[in-house]
C-alpha cells in the first residue's frame, strides 16, 4: 500500500509536469503566431507590387542572426539583423517575388534537456519568381526566441540548386 507522503509527492509531481507542459505549449503558440505574422507580412510585401514598405525590425531582437548553409561552407554563414532585412529589400528592388506557399510547424526542443522550449521548427515550401522564372523549393528552419522576439533562424535549403535554376 502507498503511504500518504509518497502519494502526495506523486500528485505534486504530476501537477508540476502538467503545468510545466502548458507553460511551454503557451510559449510555443505565442512564438508560432509571431512567426506566422512574419510570413504573412513577407508574402504580402512580395506579392503586392505596389507595396514598398515593410517593418521587419519588430519581429527580431537586436542581436538577431540568420545562419544558412550553402555549398562550400560546412560551418555555414551568418548575417545580422540589418543584413537580413537589407537582403529582403534588395530582393524586392530586383523584382523578385518570394512566396511561402505551405508550412509545417513543430515545437522545438532545448538542445541540452530535449524538453519543449518554445522555439519553432518549420518545414516550408516556397516559390521564388523573377521575370518568367519560377523556382519551387523546400527549406527547413529552426527559429529561436528571446523575450518575445526572434533572435535566431538557422535555415537549410538547396541554395546551389536555386542559383542554378536562376541561371538557366
Amino acid at each position: 500500500m502507498i503511504n500518504k507522503a509518497s502519494y502526495c509527492i506523486f500528485v505534486f509531481t504530476c501537477i508540476f509536469i502538467l503545468f510545466s507542459c502548458k507553460d511551454h505549449k503557451d510559449l510555443y503558440e505565442k512564438n508560432l503566431n509571431l512567426y506566422k505574422d512574419l510570413v504573412n507580412d513577407l508574402n504580402t510585401y512580395f506579392l503586392d507590387t505596389n507595396n514598398t514598405n515593410i517593418n521587419l525590425s519588430k519581429y527580431f531582437s537586436e542581436d538577431f542572426v540568420f545562419s544558412f548553409y550553402p555549398v562550400g561552407h560546412k560551418k555555414g554563414l551568418t548575417i545580422d539583423k540589418d543584413e537580413y532585412i537589407d537582403s529582403v529589400l534588395v530582393m524586392k528592388k530586383n523584382n523578385f517575388i518570394f512566396n511561402i506557399v505551405h508550412s509545417i510547424y513543430l515545437p522545438g526542443l532545448d538542445e541540452q534537456t530535449y524538453n519543449i522550449d518554445g522555439s519553432v521548427r518549420v518545414y516550408y515550401g516556397a516559390i521564388l519568381t523573377n521575370d518568367s522564372i519560377n523556382i519551387e523549393f523546400s527549406a527547413y528552419q529552426t527559429v529561436n526566441y528571446v523575450d518575445g522576439k526572434i533572435n535566431g533562424i538557422w535555415e537549410w535549403a538547396d541554395y546551389s540548386g536555386i542559383k542554378q535554376q536562376m541561371l538557366n
